[in-house]
């Protein structure tokens, strides 16, 4: 079995579209990534972005589940990331780590309604 299809089989929370704007700050380092989410799970988030940030950073997120709808101050987890050499972009998976509960009840709500 293909590494690919290890990781699917492996993901524990049901992932759905996410094309959003996230804000990410990381210590005094803070950036705006557009429109960079990619998808969203209740445990983590998959981002696309410019800037490289090493597996296991601790990153502060912002990010809107609705339009018009309050932002999300969540805490995220690199958990992996890949370089594309064709967009020369970095694809990162995010770990949601110190949500509470509140927060992952919106967003399971969120993802119940895709």
């Amino acid at each position: 079995m293909g590494d690919g299809q290890r990781n699917i089989d492996a993901r524990r929370f049901t992932r759905v579209p996410f094309r959003r704007a996230v804000r990410v700050k990381a210590g005094s380092h803070e950036m705006f990534l557009g429109y960079a989410g990619q998808d969203i799970s209740q445990g983590g988030l998959r981002v696309m972005s410019s800037v490289f940030f090493p597996v296991n950073s601790h990153l502060d997120l912002q990010f809107q589940l609705k339009d018009l709808d309050k932002i999300l101050d969540v805490r995220g987890r690199v958990a992996w990331i890949r370089f594309n050499p064709l967009t020369e972009m970095y694809q990162m998976g995010l770990d949601f780590s110190e949500e509470s509960a509140f927060k992952r009840g919106l967003i399971m709500e969120f993802i119940q309604a895709r």
